[in-house]
């Protein structure tokens, strides 16, 4: 059997070739790329972590221990993994759900200290879940998930992101408990009264700001680069970034101008990790490994999907397990200094890889980066005002949304299309993870529909035709393809599908099954081979199997179908001369056709049958009484 190395191979030598083939030159560029990633990572984990709900920190940390496990035990050389927005939001809805079902009337502090450790518990678990994954090589399940669930769920993380940003853009306070994309938009919108108008204002030009930058140079850092704006500007107004402090503002008489800074989210400078043993709380077991299982599945998509676009690109060669292995290390690490779940960002990949990055240690140096960029430079740091994070946001949501896959998905099939509007309507009605269960239970339903109905081709002298086709000509023989999965969900369709091809028909003597292409055979699938060979052996029609891979070759012969239906019809596949198998098949069915007797039609065994049974009436009734 051919093994898939792109999905199965896990090995850590290229972490040792690296390591022995590092030069200088390898440095020059490994730091430059870590420094413009470095610039990129700071302001958007802290605007995770703030989605989120957790402290700065959270975010942080994860981006730098999560970056760089991932970039040691990984394979790819231009990945870059950490905190990213969907997971953000995931995590958000699930700490929150959780402090409001089992931890309602707590203090504010209680309620941040429970926060990180409910995290804590998640990361841990979401790292457990896919180191399981890439040690049983089940990388390749990834591909259930179809793309229409990912864009819907993305257009929807996009979406949620927005709505609630806005309440930061614009100094409303939201609401409190757990509530939906829809109930928050219309929460917002009722009340519109609680508008802040200086940290609006702040906001707006923050967006233009953005904006702007982005049409003179992408390579520049505007995130950054607004940041420190923003926090100069705030600095030299006497805007504190503590929350007693209040200014009067010179346009309106008794409008104080105080503006939610990031200093009011929690200290940032002077904070050293430190690490934390997890303790799991049975009360919330439950509820944390449905929202972890979330987490872990999407944490995984997006790290393999970036992971194979940046290798397009470079024309790397990278092993799926153990991106996955590298990732739920990465996660593990992060859990243990209450960082956040960290997947493949995009974002910081293309600026890695475009940077001029070589190797896998550029994301290591990142990491170091912006370890001492919070530590010297945390105090400044605090002064950055919330609205401008929040605007930093809301222009990253437009850019989760990808309006040519959603127009793709939504025209290439029904079913397609079907999974991507019950999948987006989930995530405006429900919570963002019931809403990507919703969307992969329904990817997965339409694909074992699909699976569990195998594609049955007739080969007549005239060509290919389907099997419901009753014009085939044929001379007693009739040669079946069988395409698809054989598995127990399309085992009775393929027997059914089979036995009503044979029913009433008195001129077929032999059927030969191809099964070249028939993948997935099993148990159910034996048993529905034995009872179809038995049907059609009382029925006097002959089964023989050609073009039988290997593989099937030993489900056969273990299950014990090879030796019942008979070794002499089975005839195995040959890649060498393809077409072997299926001559010497016709050649054992002549030979059948010819030393067999022909079926009697169902009508004359009928006739047949009712004249023994008068026969026998007659015989009884001429056989003398006994006598007492």
């Amino acid at each position: 059997m051919v093994k898939h190395s792109r999905y199965d191979d896990i090995s850590f030598q290229p972490i040792l070739e690296d390591l022995r083939s590092y030069s200088w030159l390898s440095w020059r560029g490994d730091f430059s790329a870590a420094l413009s990633v470095a610039l990129l990572t700071v302001p958007q984990v802290m605007a995770y972590a703030m989605i989120a709900g957790l402290p700065l920190t959270c975010g942080l940390f994860g981006a730098i221990f999560a970056t760089a496990l991932a970039g040691l035990f990984g394979s790819s050389r231009y990945l870059v993994v950490g905190p990213t927005n969907a997971i953000a939001i995931l995590v958000q809805a699930g700490t929150a759900e959780i402090l409001y079902t089992y931890y309602r009337g707590v203090t504010p502090e209680e309620r941040d200290v429970l926060a990180v450790a409910i995290l804590v518990q998640l990361t841990l678990l979401v790292g457990i879940f896919q180191i399981l994954v890439a040690t049983f090589r089940l990388g390749r399940l990834t591909q259930f998930v179809s793309q229409a669930v990912v864009v819907a769920y993305m257009t929807g993380t996009a979406l949620a992101l927005a709505v609630g940003q806005f309440f930061i853009f614009f100094g409303m306070t939201p609401p409190e408990g757990v509530y939906s994309i829809f109930q928050k938009a219309t929460y917002m919108v009722s009340h519109v009264d609680q508008l802040h108008w200086p940290t609006m204002w702040i906001g707006v030009a923050s967006v233009l700001f953005l904006i702007g930058m982005r049409r003179v140079n992408r390579r520049i850092p505007a995130a950054a680069l607004l940041l420190l704006l923003s926090g100069l500007a705030v600095f030299f107004l006497h805007w504190s970034p503590y929350p007693n402090a209040e200014m009067i503002d010179p346009f309106a008489e008794g409008y104080y101008t105080h503006v939610e800074l990031v200093g009011n989210a929690g200290k940032i400078f002077g904070i050293l990790p430190s690490f934390v043993v997890p303790q799991f709380d049975s009360m919330i077991l439950n509820k944390l490994v449905s929202i972890a299982f979330a987490i872990a599945l999407l944490s995984t998509l997006e790290t393999t999907s970036v992971a194979k676009a940046v290798a397009g690109r470079s024309g790397e060669s990278v092993s799926i397990n153990q991106e996955i292995m590298g990732l739920g290390i990465a996660n593990m690490g992060s859990a243990l200094v209450g960082g956040l779940p960290s997947g493949g960002s995009p974002s910081r990949t293309t600026v890695n890889y475009t940077s001029g990055a070589t190797t896998r240690f550029a994301a290591v140096l990142s990491a170091v980066v912006v370890g001492l960029m919070v530590f010297v430079f945390g105090y400044f740091v605090s002064f950055i005002p919330l609205s401008a994070l929040a605007a930093l946001l809301l222009v990253s949501s437009f850019t989760m949304w990808q309006p040519r896959n959603f127009v793709l998905c939504f025209r290439a099939t029904r079913s397609d299309a079907f999974v991507l509007v019950a999948t987006l309507m989930a995530c405006l009605f429900f919570s963002v993870d019931t809403a990507f269960y919703i969307g992969i239970a329904l990817s997965i339903i339409f694909y074992l529909n699909k699976a569990s109905t195998p594609n049955l081709r007739e080969y007549s002298g005239v060509g290919e035709q389907s099997v419901q086709n009753d014009s085939a000509r044929h001379d007693g023989i009739r040669i079946i393809d069988v395409h698809g999965e054989l598995f127990f969900g399309a085992a009775d369709l393929f027997q059914a599908t089979l036995r009503a091809l044979a029913k009433g028909d008195s001129k077929t003597r032999v059927i030969i099954l191809r099964l070249k292409h028939a993948r997935d055979l099993d148990a159910t699938a034996c048993l529905a081979l034995l009872h179809l060979y038995r049907f059609l052996n009382s029925n006097g029609i002959h089964l023989l199997l050609c073009g039988i891979p290997t593989a099937v070759s030993e489900i056969l012969e273990n299950s014990g179908v090879a030796e019942e239906l008979g070794r002499d019809k089975l005839f195995l596949y040959n890649w060498r001369r393809p077409g072997t198998s299926e001559q010497e098949a016709m050649q054992c069915a002549r030979r059948l056709i010819q030393t067999a007797p022909a079926p009697a039609c169902p009508e004359a065994a009928a006739a047949q049958e009712r004249e023994q049974v008068q026969q026998w009436l007659a015989s009884a009734s001429a056989i003398p009484a006994c006598r007492e």
